[in-house]
């Protein structure tokens, strides 16, 4: 019974993780300085989708190098879906953005001797 809660607590962290971060992508690379950073990219999302990764990366916080949103082109569609023909022409245009950030993670405190 123990290893059945482990195992279904452990699934649904993981489904958390997914589902809560979906669409967007993490990379270190290192900025001109040599310090380590984070580049992360969540096209097609909400840029707080970008910031929640953002989070998740550095948990002690982290210091924001540069963001940006820039137009990526446009999606349309029907606002009926597949139904075209339903309620005359309607049409439902939405403008994609590309959405980056380049952040640092602070650096985790060192514990303190008495």
């Amino acid at each position: 019974m123990r290893n059945e809660a482990l195992f279904f607590g452990a699934a649904g962290l993981t489904l958390m993780l997914l589902t809560g971060c979906a669409g967007a992508h993490s990379t270190v690379r290192y900025g001109a300085d040599g310090e380590a950073e984070r580049y992360i990219e969540c096209s097609g999302q909400p840029m707080s989708a970008c910031y929640r990764a953002a989070i998740r990366d550095c948990p002690q916080g982290y210091r924001l190098i540069e963001d940006s949103q820039t137009a990526a082109g446009t999606k349309s569609g029907s606002v009926f879906g597949t139904y075209k023909t339903v309620g005359g022409t309607s049409s439902n245009t939405q403008i994609v953005f590309k959405n980056q950030l380049i952040i640092r993670c602070k650096p985790v405190p060192a514990p303190q001797t008495p």
